[in-house]
């Protein structure tokens, strides 16, 4: 047998027993789930922020649906880990609200419509790296920092209803630098507990196209912008079926949110205006389960 299939059994020998792990190696695992999320925001009479100080306000409330989602973490020397992820959520319910007001603080309604938001998406992606401070048999401790955000395509029919040739939506994007904490402790031979906590300053980014407003600019009516944070964290219980394979259930949670911004209206003369934006706000939280695979 030669040298290089000699060397080639002996790497495939260590793929099996997963001993390339304690050096070096390479972790990847795929999940499925669920995912409900809220969003809101408010817009202004004016740039200023006042007449009124609320003067729109949309509500996206259970937008929730399947979700799928695959992971990457590679393990250099020990001590540097590396890591990308990325999941999708398939929309598949929701309602979403649409007020207008005349006075400050929300008072004189002027217009107040429920819709259907149940169409769209949501994905998520983060890559970076981390360092293990604690790197023990049982606990492992890894401070990470890297890139990262999430999106949202929101949308707001009215099936069945008044306005049937409603077809709207709302495109929204978060994207920042993000810190990260992760622990991981072992409880036996097959059973372990993670927990994972992210905080991102992102910028804020959205569009829209209110289709039946003949006044407005299409397929882009509007644009918001601003500046904002947001926090996620997850916990986690694995149990190893193999030695280099583990099945795992998890809970998240997540809340992101925005200062005060800018929303820029387009006419269809081609005139365009801007008010101040309030604020965004999102929060919501998932259920996954899935296979872990060291190679």
């Amino acid at each position: 047998m030669g040298r290089f299939s000699r060397s080639a059994l002996s790497i495939i020998a260590l793929l099996l027993t997963g001993q390339w792990a304690s050096g070096q190696g390479l972790e990847a695992s795929v999940s499925g789930g669920f995912q409900s999320l809220d969003l809101h925001w408010s817009i202004a009479g004016n740039s200023a922020g006042q007449a009124p100080n609320v003067y729109s306000e949309l509500k996206w409330r259970r937008v929730a649906g399947a979700s799928a989602g695959v992971a990457l973490r590679y393990r250099l020397r020990r001590r540097w880990v590396f890591f990308g992820e990325g999941s999708r959520v398939f929309t598949s319910t929701g309602r979403v609200s649409d007020k207008d007001y005349s006075g400050d603080n929300r008072t004189g309604v002027r217009y107040d419509q429920n819709f259907s938001g149940s169409d769209g998406y949501s994905y998520a992606v983060a890559a970076g790296a981390g360092y293990r401070l604690w790197a023990g048999k049982r606990l492992e401790l890894v401070p990470a920092a890297g890139y990262g955000g999430s999106g949202q395509h929101l949308t707001i029919t009215d099936p069945g209803g008044l306005y049937s040739f409603l077809n709207s939506y709302y495109q929204s994007s978060w994207f920042g630098p993000l810190v990260r904490v992760f622990l991981f402790w072992r409880g036996g031979e097959r059973w372990g507990v993670s927990g994972m906590v992210t905080y991102h300053q992102v910028s804020y980014r959205a569009k829209a196209d209110w289709n039946l407003i003949a006044d407005f600019s299409h397929p882009v009516s509007f644009r918001h912008r601003a500046n904002g944070f947001g926090a996620e964290g997850e916990l986690a219980v694995s149990y190893r079926v193999y030695r280099t394979v583990e099945v795992f259930c998890a809970g998240n949670g997540f809340c992101w949110e925005t200062g005060k911004g800018v929303d820029e209206l387009y006419r269809s003369s081609g005139a365009s205006q801007q008010t101040q934006l309030n604020e965004v706000v999102m929060n919501g939280f998932g259920l996954r389960a899935g296979l872990r695979m060291g190679f």
